[in-house]
């Protein structure tokens, strides 16, 4: 990749994953995925990103600007650092505070996750409303996003893989398995039952969710997925109208954007 256009570098710090993205020319150039690490420092990080920079031959002085969402206050205050420190450059936050084009029409609009604010824009802008965003991440949340674009609200609850991690860490005799789409919802192994318990288990509470949520807006809404699990999920299930890996990503760059056009 080279260094001729404008850089900007998204970043989402979730508490399993941080998502990198590169873009340049209104495109996603490259990605990647870290695990978080509540304990790593500026430094570090600065290590880490730098190597993915030098194997993808990411030119790190094209960067224009930084944006970070982040729901881990201590590995947010690191990468700040980090930007601050080895790019030049201050990050924009995003935060309830920040004048994100978005109205937050639930009652403490100050304790919504950056992440979801990001992904309701995101997929607004990109899809229009009305619209629920799933987002498959340490915790499923599910997002309802009005007409004009407005955030309603939403559900949350436990994400698969903590769930299952709960399970095996209390079950003494049930061995660990991966998360795959079973044959069959009947298992005829100890094994293929955990499997499908999970699958078809956190398939139908996303469905029964969905409907519920439907039901309320009591109009026809589009359905977006996103995050790791999101995919796999999807496969099974008519609830879901457009899977879309790089939701965060692109929310990142619309909130950029917007930014940038008021303070011209």
């Amino acid at each position: 990749m080279g260094g001729a256009a404008q850089m900007i570098l998204a970043v989402d710090i979730g508490n399993t994953t941080i998502q990198l993205g590169v873009i340049a020319g209104n495109q996603i150039q490259d990605r990647w995925r870290l695990q978080t690490n509540r304990l790593k420092l500026s430094d570090e990080y600065a290590v880490q990103i730098f190597e993915l920079f030098r194997l993808n031959n990411v030119v790190v002085s094209g960067f224009e600007a930084v944006v970070v969402s982040s729901v881990v206050p201590s590995a947010g205050r690191e990468f700040t650092a980090m930007c601050r420190r080895y790019l030049e450059i201050d990050p924009v936050v995003v935060s309830p505070d920040l004048d994100l084009g978005i109205d937050l029409r639930v009652d403490q609009p100050e304790e919504i996750g950056a992440d979801r604010i990001t992904t309701a824009i995101a997929a607004f802008s990109e899809y229009g409303g009305p619209l629920i965003v799933v987002d498959f991440g340490t915790a499923t949340t599910f997002d309802a996003v009005a007409e004009d674009g407005a955030y309603l609200g939403g559900v949350i609850v436990p994400g698969i893989q903590i769930s299952m991690n709960a399970l095996f860490d209390q079950a003494a005799l049930l061995s660990r398995v991966d998360l795959s789409m079973p044959p069959q919802v009947i298992g005829t192994t100890t094994k293929s039952c955990i499997q499908s318990g999970f699958y078809f288990g956190f398939l139908c509470q996303m469905e029964g969710i969905i409907d519920r949520i439907k039901t309320e807006l009591n109009t026809e809404v589009k359905v977006i997925a996103t995050g790791g699990l999101s995919s796999l999920i999807a496969d099974s299930s008519v609830k879901i109208d457009v899977v879309d890996p790089d939701l965060m990503i692109k929310g990142l760059y619309t909130i950029f954007r917007r930014i940038q056009k008021k303070n011209r």
